[in-house]
C-alpha cells in the first residue's frame, strides 16, 4: 500500500497513467473523484495528502474537508478556482503551472488578432454557404505599422509582444511589477497609465490573472477610452471584462470587434451574446490546445506533488509564505 494518496478532482482526460507513473516513484497512489457537487467531490478526497484540481471550486469550505492534505496543484496558469488565503490558513501549500502553454496561448492570441481583424469568420462562413464575394469583409483594417497593447507584461505577453512585432506592428504595455529594463530589452514602449495605453491601441491584449484589482478591469469606462476601430483580445479570464459593457460598445460600434477564449461563465448557458455578433470570435478556452502541451500539464502537475512527497520545495508555489515556517 502506497505511504500517500492523491486524490483528483476533475479533468479533461480520461485516464491518468502520465501521472501514476511520476507518483507512483514518490510512494503515491492517485485516484480521480467520481463526481457530484463540489462538496460531494471533496468529501469523495477528504482522507488525501495531496488533491489536483482543475475547474472544481475550491472555496474554504471545500478545502476544510480535506484535513489531511499538504499540497495543492491548479492543473493550469491561473488559480481563481482556489481560495489561496484559505489553503494558506489551513497551511496546504497551493502549486500552479504556470509555463505549460505559454507558446500556444501567444499563437492563439495573434490567430483572434488576425482573424477578427482580417474576417475570417465571416469570409469562411460565407464560403461554406456557397458565396464567393470579398465584399463581405468590410473595414479591413492594414495591420503593419498599428499600435498593438498588452496589459500585462509576463512571460506569455512579452510572447504576444514578438509575435505582434514580427507583423511590423509597435507594441506598447503596462505593467507596474515588470522592471523597466525588460521593457527596454523587448523594444515595448511603457505606459504607466492604462487610460493612455487604452487611447493609443489598435489592438488592445489582456494576459492578467483574475484578481479583485483586475476584476472588470475592462468596462464601461475604459471601453470609452479606446479607439472606435480598435479591436479587444482575452485568453486569460472572462472576470477582466464586464461583458454587459463590451457588448453594449460591440453592437454601438463604440470599438471595432473582439476575440474573446474565454467568457465570464464556461461554458454558456445557450449561446452567449457576444459569440452571436458578427465582429466577435469566441473560443472554447482554447488557447492552450497543442499536442505537446496537455502531457507537459499532466507531467509538470504531478512532479510538483513528488517533490513534496520527497522532502523537496515544488518549482511553482504560489503562497510561498509557507515555506518559510
Amino acid at each position: 500500500m502506497a505511504k500517500y494518496k492523491v486524490f483528483v478532482t476533475d479533468t479533461l482526460w480520461p485516464d491518468l497513467e502520465i501521472e501514476r507513473k511520476i507518483l507512483a516513484e514518490a510512494d503515491a497512489e492517485i485516484f480521480l473523484a467520481a463526481g457530484g457537487t463540489p462538496k460531494e467531490i471533496c468529501m469523495e478526497g477528504m482522507d488525501c495528502d495531496a488533491v489536483i484540481v482543475n475547474q472544481n471550486p475550491m472555496t474554504r469550505e471545500n478545502l476544510a474537508i480535506l484535513e489531511k492534505c499538504k499540497i495543492l496543484v491548479r492543473l493550469g496558469v491561473g488559480v481563481n478556482e482556489v481560495d489561496v488565503a484559505a489553503a494558506t490558513d489551513q497551511g496546504i501549500i497551493v502549486c500552479n503551472v504556470p509555463d505549460y502553454c505559454q507558446s500556444e496561448t501567444a499563437d492563439h492570441t495573434m490567430a483572434l488578432v488576425l482573424g477578427i481583424s482580417r474576417k475570417m469568420h465571416i469570409l469562411s462562413n460565407q464560403t461554406k454557404n456557397g458565396g464567393w464575394d470579398s465584399s463581405v469583409a468590410s473595414n479591413v483594417p492594414r495591420n503593419y505599422g498599428k499600435i498593438f497593447a498588452i496589459l500585462g507584461c509576463g512571460n506569455t505577453g512579452r510572447m504576444v509582444a514578438e509575435r505582434a512585432q514580427a507583423f511590423g506592428m509597435r507594441v506598447i504595455a503596462h505593467d507596474p511589477y515588470i522592471p523597466d529594463s525588460i521593457f527596454k530589452s523587448n523594444d515595448i514602449k511603457k505606459y504607466d497609465s492604462v487610460e493612455e495605453l487604452l487611447r493609443a491601441a489598435d489592438f488592445v491584449s489582456l494576459h492578467l490573472p483574475l484578481t479583485p484589482n483586475t476584476e472588470e478591469i475592462i468596462n464601461a469606462k475604459t471601453l470609452a477610452y479606446m479607439k472606435p476601430t480598435a479591436y479587444l483580445i482575452n485568453i486569460s479570464r472572462g472576470g477582466l471584462i464586464n461583458e454587459d459593457d463590451l457588448y453594449d460598445a460591440l453592437i454601438n460600434e463604440r470599438i471595432a470587434g473582439a476575440g474573446l477564449d474565454v467568457l465570464c461563465k464556461e461554458p454558456p448557458v445557450g449561446i452567449n451574446k457576444l459569440a452571436a455578433l458578427q465582429n466577435v470570435i469566441v473560443t472554447p478556452r482554447a488557447a492552450w490546445i497543442s499536442e505537446e502541451a496537455l502531457p507537459e500539464l499532466r507531467t509538470k502537475s504531478a512532479q510538483e506533488i513528488a517533490l513534496f512527497f520527497k522532502g523537496q520545495t515544488p518549482c511553482y508555489v504560489v503562497n510561498k509564505t509557507l515555506l518559510a515556517e
